[in-house]
C-alpha cells in the first residue's frame, strides 16, 4: 500500500507545510483509494523470497 500511496501523493511533490501534506494523503484516502481499488488486485504477488540465516 505503501508503494501505491507515494506514487499518487508523494511523488515530485512539494508540500509546503506539513498541513498540505496531510491533506493530501486525507484525499488519497477518501477519494483515490476507493477509485483504484479495484485495480490494485493486480499489483499483489505470491512471489516471497525465503531468507535463510548465514549462521
Amino acid at each position: 500500500m505503501e508503494g501505491v500511496m507515494n506514487e499518487h501523493v508523494r511523488n515530485n511533490q512539494y508540500f509546503a507545510t506539513a498541513k498540505e501534506f496531510r491533506q493530501k494523503i486525507e484525499r488519497f484516502f477518501s477519494l483515490t483509494l476507493p477509485d483504484i481499488g479495484d485495480s490494485l488486485n493486480s499489483r499483489i504477488n505470491d512471489n516471497f523470497q525465503r531468507l535463510i540465516s548465514a549462521s
